[in-house]
C-alpha cells in the first residue's frame, strides 16, 4: 500500500481543497449556493482503505445519490460527490517534499473539481466512450486555471502532468 497522509500532509490537503475551490469559483464564476447545491467530500485512502483507484490516477470522482433522470426533472436539487486521494501515490510521485505538496494537489484537486463542476453542469457525460476525451478537455481547463496561479513550483506540476518531465525536479 505505502505510506498514507500524516497530519501536515492533511493540512495541506485542506489548504488545496479550499485554493481550488475559490480558484474554481472565480473562473467559472460559481456561488456559495452552487457549492451547497453539489456538496463534496475528500477523503484519503486513510479513510477509505477498500476503495479502489483506475490506474495511473492520483484522485477520483464518484457521484453518488440520485440518477441523472432525477436531477434533469428537477426531482433531485443536489449531487453528492466524493474526491479519493490516493496518498501512497502522491507521496511517492512529491517524494513527500512539503514544498511540491501544495502545488501538486492543488493540481489534482482542481482537476477533480473541474470534473465535478462539468458534470454538475450537464457538460459531459460520464461513460467510458467519451473518458479520453474529457480527461483531456478537463487537463486542458485545469492548465489554463491554473497557468494564472502565481505558486512557487506550480509550473514543475503543470509540466509534469503535461508530460513535459517524468519527474518532479526542483531546479
Amino acid at each position: 500500500m505505502g505510506p498514507l497522509f500524516q497530519p501536515v500532509h492533511l493540512k495541506i490537503l485542506s489548504d488545496a481543497v479550499s485554493l481550488s475551490e475559490e480558484i474554481i469559483s472565480d473562473c467559472f464564476g460559481l456561488t456559495t449556493d452552487y457549492w451547497l447545491k453539489n456538496p463534496y467530500e475528500v477523503r484519503t485512502l486513510k479513510d477509505e482503505r477498500k476503495a479502489t483507484f483506475p490506474k495511473g490516477v492520483y484522485a477520483h470522482l464518484e457521484k453518488y445519490g440520485n440518477n441523472w433522470h432525477e436531477k434533469f426533472f428537477g426531482t433531485d436539487t443536489r449531487c453528492l460527490y466524493k474526491v479519493l486521494v490516493l496518498d501512497p501515490r502522491v507521496l511517492r510521485v512529491t517524494r513527500g517534499r512539503l514544498s511540491l505538496m501544495l502545488p501538486f494537489l492543488l493540481y489534482v484537486m482542481t482537476h477533480e473539481l473541474i470534473h465535478m463542476v462539468r458534470f454538475s453542469r450537464f457538460e459531459c457525460a460520464a461513460n467510458l466512450e467519451d473518458k479520453i476525451d474529457e480527461e483531456n478537455k478537463v487537463h486542458d481547463l485545469t492548465e489554463a486555471v491554473l497557468s494564472k496561479v502565481k505558486m512557487s513550483h506550480l509550473d514543475t506540476v503543470i509540466n509534469f502532468f503535461n508530460g513535459k518531465t517524468i519527474s518532479l525536479s526542483m531546479n
